[in-house]
Protein backbone atom coordinates (compact mmCIF):
# COMPACT_ATOMS: atom_id res chain seq x y z
CA UNK A 1 0.00 0.00 0.00
CA UNK A 2 1.15 3.48 -1.32
CA UNK A 3 0.85 5.48 2.33
CA UNK A 4 3.28 8.77 2.00
CA UNK A 5 4.58 10.43 -0.82
CA UNK A 6 7.80 13.46 -0.81
CA UNK A 7 7.82 15.76 -3.78
CA UNK A 8 11.27 16.67 -4.99
CA UNK A 9 12.22 20.01 -5.64
CA UNK A 10 14.72 21.63 -7.78
CA UNK A 11 17.24 24.31 -6.88
CA UNK A 12 20.44 25.50 -7.83
CA UNK A 13 22.27 22.65 -6.08
CA UNK A 14 19.86 19.58 -7.16
CA UNK A 15 17.71 18.69 -9.78
CA UNK A 16 15.51 16.33 -11.66
CA UNK A 17 18.23 13.64 -13.03
CA UNK A 18 17.66 13.70 -17.40
CA UNK A 19 15.20 16.28 -16.72
CA UNK A 20 12.71 16.28 -20.20
CA UNK A 21 12.22 20.61 -19.73
CA UNK A 22 15.16 21.04 -21.58
CA UNK A 23 15.63 18.24 -24.31
CA UNK A 24 11.51 18.11 -25.08
CA UNK A 25 10.45 22.02 -24.84
CA UNK A 26 8.29 21.55 -22.19
CA UNK A 27 7.15 25.48 -21.96
CA UNK A 28 6.70 25.59 -25.59
CA UNK A 29 3.72 23.27 -24.91
CA UNK A 30 2.86 24.71 -21.62
CA UNK A 31 3.54 21.69 -19.59
CA UNK A 32 5.48 20.93 -15.83
CA UNK A 33 7.66 18.12 -14.57
CA UNK A 34 7.85 16.82 -11.57
CA UNK A 35 9.55 14.64 -9.26
CA UNK A 36 8.83 13.15 -6.13
CA UNK A 37 9.78 9.74 -4.10
CA UNK A 38 6.74 7.19 -2.69
CA UNK A 39 6.94 5.19 0.53
CA UNK A 40 4.77 2.00 0.68
CA UNK A 41 4.87 -1.35 2.01
CA UNK A 42 4.31 -4.26 -0.66
CA UNK A 43 4.33 -8.05 -0.63
CA UNK A 44 7.32 -10.02 -2.65
CA UNK A 45 5.81 -13.06 -4.55
CA UNK A 46 7.46 -16.20 -5.85
CA UNK A 47 5.85 -18.32 -8.50
CA UNK A 48 3.71 -21.45 -7.64
CA UNK A 49 3.55 -24.81 -8.15
CA UNK A 50 0.48 -24.03 -9.93
CA UNK A 51 2.59 -21.31 -11.57
CA UNK A 52 0.99 -18.74 -10.28
CA UNK A 53 2.21 -16.07 -7.59
CA UNK A 54 1.94 -16.87 -3.99
CA UNK A 55 3.07 -13.94 -1.56
CA UNK A 56 6.84 -15.15 0.15
CA UNK A 57 7.52 -12.02 2.19
CA UNK A 58 4.62 -9.65 2.88
CA UNK A 59 3.79 -6.26 3.63
CA UNK A 60 7.74 -5.32 3.19
CA UNK A 61 8.68 -1.29 3.10
CA UNK A 62 9.96 0.16 0.62
CA UNK A 63 10.49 4.12 -0.97
CA UNK A 64 10.61 4.51 -4.91
CA UNK A 65 11.07 7.46 -7.83
CA UNK A 66 8.04 8.82 -9.75
CA UNK A 67 8.21 11.66 -12.59
CA UNK A 68 5.12 13.56 -13.66
CA UNK A 69 4.95 15.51 -16.60
CA UNK A 70 1.36 17.39 -17.01
CA UNK A 71 -0.28 20.63 -18.50
CA UNK A 72 -0.01 23.88 -16.63
CA UNK A 73 -3.74 24.58 -16.99
CA UNK A 74 -5.78 21.45 -15.72
CA UNK A 75 -8.51 22.75 -18.03
CA UNK A 76 -6.19 21.57 -20.61
CA UNK A 77 -6.48 17.77 -19.29
CA UNK A 78 -7.29 14.91 -21.43
CA UNK A 79 -8.25 12.69 -18.45
CA UNK A 80 -5.53 10.02 -19.58
CA UNK A 81 -2.46 8.53 -18.16
CA UNK A 82 0.24 7.12 -19.28
CA UNK A 83 2.26 5.40 -16.71
CA UNK A 84 5.89 4.07 -18.29
CA UNK A 85 7.31 1.11 -16.43
CA UNK A 86 11.30 3.36 -16.63
CA UNK A 87 13.52 1.15 -18.51
CA UNK A 88 16.69 -0.18 -16.09
CA UNK A 89 18.73 -2.03 -18.47
CA UNK A 90 21.34 0.38 -18.62
CA UNK A 91 21.58 1.15 -15.30
CA UNK A 92 19.97 4.11 -14.98
CA UNK A 93 16.30 5.18 -15.67
CA UNK A 94 15.47 5.61 -19.26
CA UNK A 95 11.87 7.11 -19.79
CA UNK A 96 12.09 5.98 -23.69
CA UNK A 97 8.16 5.89 -24.44
CA UNK A 98 8.39 8.98 -23.14
CA UNK A 99 11.17 10.20 -25.44
CA UNK A 100 9.00 8.55 -28.90
CA UNK A 101 5.69 9.88 -27.68
CA UNK A 102 5.96 13.36 -25.43
CA UNK A 103 5.33 15.21 -28.65
CA UNK A 104 1.71 13.63 -28.63
CA UNK A 105 1.27 13.67 -25.33
CA UNK A 106 1.57 17.15 -24.61
CA UNK A 107 -0.36 18.59 -27.84
CA UNK A 108 -3.17 16.11 -26.43
CA UNK A 109 -3.54 17.51 -23.07
CA UNK A 110 -2.06 13.60 -21.19
CA UNK A 111 -0.32 13.30 -18.17
CA UNK A 112 3.28 10.84 -17.93
CA UNK A 113 3.81 9.03 -15.06
CA UNK A 114 7.10 7.50 -14.75
CA UNK A 115 7.85 4.82 -12.32
CA UNK A 116 11.04 3.43 -11.20
CA UNK A 117 11.24 -0.64 -11.67
CA UNK A 118 14.29 -2.33 -10.59
CA UNK A 119 16.80 -1.04 -7.50
CA UNK A 120 20.02 -1.03 -10.02
CA UNK A 121 19.34 1.96 -10.67
CA UNK A 122 19.44 3.40 -7.46
CA UNK A 123 23.19 3.45 -7.47
CA UNK A 124 23.25 6.05 -10.03
CA UNK A 125 20.54 8.47 -9.10
CA UNK A 126 22.57 8.21 -5.68
CA UNK A 127 25.80 8.93 -7.52
CA UNK A 128 24.32 11.46 -9.77
CA UNK A 129 22.67 13.40 -5.91
CA UNK A 130 22.45 11.27 -2.76
CA UNK A 131 20.75 13.64 -0.72
CA UNK A 132 17.71 13.97 -3.37
CA UNK A 133 17.41 10.39 -3.84
CA UNK A 134 19.13 8.89 -0.82
CA UNK A 135 15.57 7.63 0.34
CA UNK A 136 15.17 5.31 -2.15
CA UNK A 137 15.39 1.23 -1.32
CA UNK A 138 13.56 -1.98 -1.88
CA UNK A 139 15.44 -3.83 0.81
CA UNK A 140 15.83 -7.75 0.18
CA UNK A 141 14.18 -9.86 3.02
CA UNK A 142 16.77 -12.75 2.41
CA UNK A 143 19.85 -10.78 1.29
CA UNK A 144 21.23 -14.15 0.40
CA UNK A 145 23.32 -14.83 -3.33
CA UNK A 146 21.28 -16.25 -5.90
CA UNK A 147 22.75 -18.82 -8.44
CA UNK A 148 25.49 -17.93 -11.06
CA UNK A 149 27.35 -15.88 -8.62
CA UNK A 150 24.81 -13.47 -8.21
CA UNK A 151 24.92 -11.88 -11.75
CA UNK A 152 21.44 -12.93 -13.57
CA UNK A 153 20.31 -11.33 -16.43
CA UNK A 154 20.32 -7.62 -16.58
CA UNK A 155 21.59 -6.99 -12.76
CA UNK A 156 19.04 -6.87 -9.80
CA UNK A 157 21.37 -4.59 -8.19
CA UNK A 158 23.20 -4.78 -5.13
CA UNK A 159 22.60 -8.39 -2.90
CA UNK A 160 20.61 -5.83 -0.36
CA UNK A 161 18.03 -4.72 -2.82
CA UNK A 162 14.86 -7.21 -3.91
CA UNK A 163 13.22 -6.49 -7.33
CA UNK A 164 9.67 -8.14 -6.71
CA UNK A 165 8.58 -4.89 -5.36
CA UNK A 166 7.27 -3.64 -8.60
CA UNK A 167 4.16 -5.73 -8.91
CA UNK A 168 2.24 -4.87 -5.76
CA UNK A 169 3.52 -1.07 -7.01
CA UNK A 170 2.60 -1.37 -10.54
CA UNK A 171 -1.13 -2.33 -9.36
CA UNK A 172 -1.51 0.36 -7.04
CA UNK A 173 -0.35 3.24 -9.18
CA UNK A 174 -3.81 3.64 -10.33
CA UNK A 175 -5.66 3.62 -7.86
CA UNK A 176 -3.87 6.51 -6.55
CA UNK A 177 -3.79 8.71 -9.25
CA UNK A 178 -7.45 8.31 -9.28
CA UNK A 179 -8.12 8.61 -5.86
CA UNK A 180 -9.36 11.92 -3.90
CA UNK A 181 -6.60 11.12 -1.01
CA UNK A 182 -4.50 13.90 0.09
CA UNK A 183 -1.02 11.98 -1.13
CA UNK A 184 -2.47 11.87 -4.60
CA UNK A 185 -0.40 14.08 -6.73
CA UNK A 186 -3.24 14.25 -9.13
CA UNK A 187 -6.11 14.90 -6.86
CA UNK A 188 -8.96 17.05 -8.21
CA UNK A 189 -7.86 16.42 -11.94
CA UNK A 190 -10.89 14.12 -12.42
CA UNK A 191 -8.44 10.88 -14.35
CA UNK A 192 -10.46 8.73 -16.26
CA UNK A 193 -8.21 6.30 -18.19
CA UNK A 194 -4.79 4.83 -17.19
CA UNK A 195 -2.59 3.45 -19.58
CA UNK A 196 0.33 1.25 -19.10
CA UNK A 197 3.68 1.05 -21.19
CA UNK A 198 7.19 0.23 -21.44
CA UNK A 199 10.28 -0.11 -23.51
CA UNK A 200 12.50 -2.87 -24.23
CA UNK A 201 12.50 -4.97 -21.06
CA UNK A 202 10.14 -3.25 -19.36
CA UNK A 203 7.72 -4.66 -22.11
CA UNK A 204 8.38 -8.24 -20.46
CA UNK A 205 7.58 -6.66 -16.92
CA UNK A 206 4.03 -5.99 -19.08
CA UNK A 207 3.89 -9.36 -20.29
CA UNK A 208 4.45 -10.39 -16.36
CA UNK A 209 2.27 -8.26 -14.71
CA UNK A 210 -0.71 -8.93 -17.61
CA UNK A 211 -0.23 -12.77 -16.96
CA UNK A 212 0.03 -12.71 -13.12
CA UNK A 213 -1.51 -10.57 -11.57
CA UNK A 214 -4.33 -8.33 -13.84
CA UNK A 215 -7.85 -9.86 -13.62
CA UNK A 216 -10.51 -9.82 -16.55
CA UNK A 217 -12.98 -8.71 -14.55
CA UNK A 218 -10.53 -6.52 -12.04
CA UNK A 219 -7.60 -5.33 -13.92
CA UNK A 220 -5.61 -1.66 -13.06
CA UNK A 221 -5.16 -0.48 -16.19
CA UNK A 222 -7.54 -0.01 -19.31
CA UNK A 223 -4.79 -0.22 -21.70
CA UNK A 224 -1.43 -1.71 -22.90
CA UNK A 225 1.42 -0.03 -24.84
CA UNK A 226 3.77 -2.83 -25.33
CA UNK A 227 7.32 -1.70 -27.19
CA UNK A 228 10.12 -2.71 -28.41
CA UNK A 229 10.40 -6.29 -26.40
CA UNK A 230 12.89 -8.35 -25.89
CA UNK A 231 11.00 -11.22 -25.76
CA UNK A 232 14.20 -13.63 -24.31
CA UNK A 233 13.99 -11.31 -21.30
CA UNK A 234 11.17 -12.39 -19.43
CA UNK A 235 10.89 -10.55 -16.21
CA UNK A 236 10.83 -12.81 -12.98
CA UNK A 237 8.95 -12.17 -9.82
CA UNK A 238 11.64 -11.91 -8.00
CA UNK A 239 15.99 -11.01 -7.83
CA UNK A 240 15.90 -15.08 -7.04
CA UNK A 241 13.89 -16.14 -10.09
CA UNK A 242 16.14 -14.34 -11.96
CA UNK A 243 17.77 -17.26 -13.32
CA UNK A 244 14.71 -19.23 -14.09
CA UNK A 245 15.03 -20.65 -17.74
CA UNK A 246 11.40 -19.42 -19.02
CA UNK A 247 9.71 -21.81 -22.21
CA UNK A 248 8.20 -20.50 -25.60
CA UNK A 249 4.85 -19.69 -24.32
CA UNK A 250 5.92 -17.67 -20.95
CA UNK A 251 7.66 -15.46 -22.87
CA UNK A 252 4.96 -14.53 -25.12
CA UNK A 253 1.50 -12.21 -24.21
CA UNK A 254 -1.38 -15.23 -23.11
CA UNK A 255 -3.83 -13.32 -21.95
CA UNK A 256 -5.57 -9.90 -22.36
CA UNK A 257 -7.93 -8.28 -19.78
CA UNK A 258 -8.04 -4.99 -21.27
CA UNK A 259 -6.66 -4.12 -25.53
CA UNK A 260 -2.94 -4.26 -25.74
CA UNK A 261 -1.14 -3.22 -28.74
CA UNK A 262 2.60 -4.24 -29.28
CA UNK A 263 4.63 -2.27 -31.35
CA UNK A 264 8.16 -3.77 -32.35
CA UNK A 265 11.29 -2.07 -34.62
CA UNK A 266 13.12 -4.52 -37.03
CA UNK A 267 15.33 -5.03 -33.76
CA UNK A 268 12.75 -6.80 -32.00
CA UNK A 269 10.63 -8.69 -34.68
CA UNK A 270 12.86 -10.53 -36.32
CA UNK A 271 14.26 -13.70 -34.05
CA UNK A 272 17.62 -13.29 -36.23
CA UNK A 273 19.10 -11.33 -33.67
CA UNK A 274 18.15 -13.62 -30.16
CA UNK A 275 14.89 -10.95 -29.59
CA UNK A 276 12.34 -14.27 -30.05
CA UNK A 277 10.38 -11.23 -31.63
CA UNK A 278 8.72 -13.23 -34.18
CA UNK A 279 8.12 -16.38 -31.99
CA UNK A 280 6.30 -14.23 -29.42
CA UNK A 281 3.77 -12.01 -31.49
CA UNK A 282 0.42 -13.01 -31.60
CA UNK A 283 -2.40 -13.40 -34.28
CA UNK A 284 -4.46 -9.82 -34.58
CA UNK A 285 -7.62 -10.52 -32.04
CA UNK A 286 -10.88 -8.82 -31.57
CA UNK A 287 -11.92 -11.10 -29.32
CA UNK A 288 -13.30 -9.56 -26.15
CA UNK A 289 -11.11 -12.23 -24.06
CA UNK A 290 -8.19 -11.15 -25.70
CA UNK A 291 -7.95 -7.72 -27.63
CA UNK A 292 -4.55 -7.73 -28.97
CA UNK A 293 -3.26 -6.01 -32.01
CA UNK A 294 0.96 -6.44 -32.84
CA UNK A 295 2.35 -3.22 -35.22
CA UNK A 296 6.39 -3.32 -36.65
CA UNK A 297 8.25 -0.23 -37.65
CA UNK A 298 10.04 -0.74 -40.99
CA UNK A 299 13.50 0.73 -40.67
CA UNK A 300 13.84 1.22 -36.92
CA UNK A 301 16.16 -0.81 -34.53
CA UNK A 302 16.00 -0.49 -30.78
CA UNK A 303 18.88 1.93 -29.95
CA UNK A 304 18.37 5.06 -32.46
CA UNK A 305 20.48 8.32 -31.62
CA UNK A 306 17.08 10.58 -31.46
CA UNK A 307 15.76 9.38 -28.24
CA UNK A 308 18.67 7.43 -26.97
CA UNK A 309 21.93 7.96 -27.54
CA UNK A 310 21.76 12.31 -28.34
CA UNK A 311 18.39 12.32 -25.63
CA UNK A 312 20.69 10.56 -22.41
CA UNK A 313 24.01 12.54 -23.51
CA UNK A 314 22.25 15.81 -23.65
CA UNK A 315 23.10 17.61 -20.43
CA UNK A 316 26.03 15.62 -18.73
CA UNK A 317 23.33 13.95 -16.20
CA UNK A 318 23.78 10.53 -16.98
CA UNK A 319 28.02 10.86 -17.71
CA UNK A 320 27.68 12.14 -13.23
CA UNK A 321 25.26 9.17 -12.40
CA UNK A 322 27.59 6.32 -14.25
CA UNK A 323 30.77 7.69 -14.07
CA UNK A 324 31.72 8.16 -17.33
CA UNK A 325 30.54 9.55 -20.91
CA UNK A 326 27.09 8.10 -22.26
CA UNK A 327 26.22 7.66 -25.81
CA UNK A 328 26.43 4.85 -28.81
CA UNK A 329 28.24 2.08 -29.11
CA UNK A 330 31.99 1.91 -28.89
CA UNK A 331 34.03 1.96 -32.05
CA UNK A 332 30.56 1.85 -34.50
CA UNK A 333 32.49 2.10 -37.72
CA UNK A 334 29.17 3.21 -39.63
CA UNK A 335 26.48 6.54 -38.99
CA UNK A 336 24.25 5.11 -36.65
CA UNK A 337 20.94 4.21 -37.37
CA UNK A 338 18.51 7.53 -36.72
CA UNK A 339 15.34 6.13 -38.25
CA UNK A 340 12.70 8.60 -36.40
CA UNK A 341 9.95 5.98 -35.07
CA UNK A 342 7.82 8.79 -33.20
CA UNK A 343 5.26 9.04 -35.79
CA UNK A 344 5.00 5.16 -35.73
CA UNK A 345 4.44 5.97 -31.36
CA UNK A 346 1.86 8.09 -32.02
CA UNK A 347 -0.49 6.13 -34.15
CA UNK A 348 0.40 3.34 -31.58
CA UNK A 349 -1.32 5.61 -28.67
CA UNK A 350 -4.34 6.94 -30.84
CA UNK A 351 -5.43 3.68 -31.84
CA UNK A 352 -4.88 2.05 -28.22
CA UNK A 353 -6.93 5.29 -27.04
CA UNK A 354 -9.56 4.91 -29.08
CA UNK A 355 -9.79 1.38 -28.73
CA UNK A 356 -10.56 1.65 -25.07
CA UNK A 357 -12.74 4.48 -24.97
CA UNK A 358 -15.06 4.33 -27.67
CA UNK A 359 -14.41 0.33 -27.95
CA UNK A 360 -13.79 0.30 -31.90
CA UNK A 361 -10.77 -2.11 -32.63
CA UNK A 362 -7.95 -0.49 -34.65
CA UNK A 363 -7.45 -1.39 -38.03
CA UNK A 364 -4.50 -4.46 -38.53
CA UNK A 365 -1.24 -3.22 -40.47
CA UNK A 366 0.42 -5.06 -42.52
CA UNK A 367 3.69 -6.83 -40.74
CA UNK A 368 7.46 -7.05 -42.36
CA UNK A 369 7.53 -9.77 -44.06
CA UNK A 370 9.85 -12.73 -42.88
CA UNK A 371 10.97 -15.98 -43.39
CA UNK A 372 9.45 -18.97 -41.79
CA UNK A 373 12.69 -18.72 -39.44
CA UNK A 374 11.75 -14.95 -38.48
CA UNK A 375 14.26 -13.39 -40.73
CA UNK A 376 13.08 -10.00 -42.19
CA UNK A 377 12.78 -10.06 -46.09
CA UNK A 378 14.18 -7.06 -48.07
CA UNK A 379 13.76 -5.31 -50.83
CA UNK A 380 16.43 -4.08 -53.68
CA UNK A 381 17.40 -1.47 -51.69
CA UNK A 382 18.03 -3.67 -48.56
CA UNK A 383 15.30 -2.13 -46.48
CA UNK A 384 12.57 -4.17 -44.85
CA UNK A 385 9.68 -5.34 -46.64
CA UNK A 386 5.93 -4.29 -44.91
CA UNK A 387 5.50 -3.11 -41.61
CA UNK A 388 4.69 0.37 -40.99
CA UNK A 389 5.92 2.57 -43.39
CA UNK A 390 7.23 6.61 -44.15
CA UNK A 391 8.75 7.78 -46.87
CA UNK A 392 12.26 7.28 -45.52
CA UNK A 393 11.64 3.37 -46.49
CA UNK A 394 9.34 4.29 -49.44
CA UNK A 395 11.93 6.45 -51.14
CA UNK A 396 15.10 5.33 -49.61
CA UNK A 397 18.07 7.09 -49.62
CA UNK A 398 20.05 5.12 -47.66
CA UNK A 399 19.97 1.32 -46.01
CA UNK A 400 19.10 0.98 -42.46
CA UNK A 401 20.50 -1.93 -40.57
CA UNK A 402 19.01 -2.89 -37.05
CA UNK A 403 22.34 -4.54 -36.19
CA UNK A 404 26.08 -2.64 -36.55
CA UNK A 405 29.93 -3.61 -36.08
CA UNK A 406 31.81 -2.39 -32.89
CA UNK A 407 34.80 -2.80 -31.85
CA UNK A 408 37.29 -2.78 -28.72
CA UNK A 409 38.77 -0.18 -28.19
CA UNK A 410 41.81 -1.54 -26.58
CA UNK A 411 41.69 -5.21 -27.99
CA UNK A 412 40.49 -4.36 -32.03
CA UNK A 413 38.04 -7.54 -31.30
CA UNK A 414 35.19 -7.21 -33.32
CA UNK A 415 31.42 -7.61 -32.52
CA UNK A 416 28.07 -6.98 -33.68
CA UNK A 417 26.05 -4.76 -31.50
CA UNK A 418 22.03 -5.97 -32.64
CA UNK A 419 20.34 -3.15 -30.25
CA UNK A 420 22.15 -0.08 -32.06
CA UNK A 421 22.25 -0.18 -35.89
CA UNK A 422 23.43 1.93 -38.79
CA UNK A 423 22.93 3.67 -42.18
CA UNK A 424 24.59 3.00 -45.30
CA UNK A 425 23.86 6.61 -47.80
CA UNK A 426 23.56 5.64 -51.37
CA UNK A 427 25.71 7.27 -53.36
CA UNK A 428 25.17 11.09 -54.85
CA UNK A 429 24.67 9.86 -58.41
CA UNK A 430 21.94 7.48 -57.42
CA UNK A 431 20.46 9.61 -55.59
CA UNK A 432 20.22 12.25 -58.60
CA UNK A 433 19.41 8.85 -60.88
CA UNK A 434 16.46 7.94 -58.51
CA UNK A 435 14.95 11.64 -57.70
CA UNK A 436 16.60 14.24 -59.80
CA UNK A 437 16.59 17.05 -57.28
CA UNK A 438 15.57 17.33 -53.91
CA UNK A 439 12.33 19.40 -55.10
CA UNK A 440 11.35 16.39 -56.54
CA UNK A 441 12.11 14.34 -53.83
CA UNK A 442 10.11 16.64 -51.66
CA UNK A 443 7.14 16.10 -54.12
CA UNK A 444 7.48 12.17 -53.61
CA UNK A 445 8.09 12.52 -49.99
CA UNK A 446 4.57 14.27 -49.54
CA UNK A 447 2.63 12.27 -51.75
CA UNK A 448 3.79 9.35 -49.91
CA UNK A 449 2.93 10.88 -46.73
CA UNK A 450 -0.72 11.91 -48.05
CA UNK A 451 -1.26 8.26 -48.80
CA UNK A 452 0.40 7.20 -45.42
CA UNK A 453 -2.40 9.48 -43.68
CA UNK A 454 -5.14 7.97 -45.38
CA UNK A 455 -3.89 4.87 -44.83
CA UNK A 456 -4.19 5.31 -41.21
CA UNK A 457 0.14 4.82 -40.78
CA UNK A 458 0.83 8.17 -39.70
CA UNK A 459 -1.40 11.03 -38.28
CA UNK A 460 -2.69 13.51 -40.01
CA UNK A 461 -1.40 16.23 -37.38
CA UNK A 462 2.37 14.75 -38.03
CA UNK A 463 2.52 14.89 -41.93
CA UNK A 464 3.96 18.33 -42.26
CA UNK A 465 6.39 16.87 -40.08
CA UNK A 466 7.57 13.54 -41.86
CA UNK A 467 7.77 15.13 -44.72
CA UNK A 468 10.63 18.14 -44.25
CA UNK A 469 11.91 14.84 -41.79
CA UNK A 470 12.54 12.88 -44.96
CA UNK A 471 13.33 15.98 -47.07
CA UNK A 472 16.15 16.45 -44.20
CA UNK A 473 17.64 13.08 -44.39
CA UNK A 474 17.79 13.48 -48.28
CA UNK A 475 19.48 16.47 -47.99
CA UNK A 476 22.05 14.79 -45.92
CA UNK A 477 22.57 12.05 -48.06
CA UNK A 478 23.91 14.38 -50.77
CA UNK A 479 20.86 14.71 -52.64
CA UNK A 480 20.76 18.63 -54.27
Amino acid sequence: MINDIKELINTEDSHFFTSAVKRCDMDGYDYDEREFIFYGTANIYATGVDGKPEVKYADRKYADRMTLRLPRDKAKFSGRVVVEIVNSTANFDIDRVWAESYRYLMRNGDIFVGITSKPNVFIALKRFDYERYKDLDWPNPSNKPVPQNDVPPLWTGPRNQETGYIWDILTEIPGLLRSDEDINPLKGWGVKYVYLTGWSQSCSYITQFVTSFEKPEKHAYDGYLSTGGVRRLMTPLNRYESTKVYDSLQIRLNCAPAPVIELNTESEASDEWGCCGYSARRADSDDPDFPYRYMDIAGGCHDAVDTCMAYNSFDGDVAKAMGRVGGGPPGNSFCANDYHKYFAFHVALRNLYQWVETGMPPKSYERMRQTAHGVILKDAFGNSLGGLRTPMVDYPVCTYYNWSETEDPETGEKNVNYLAGHEVNFSKDFLKELYGDIGRYRELAAADAKRLVADGQVLAEDMDDLIETAVARARAAGLE
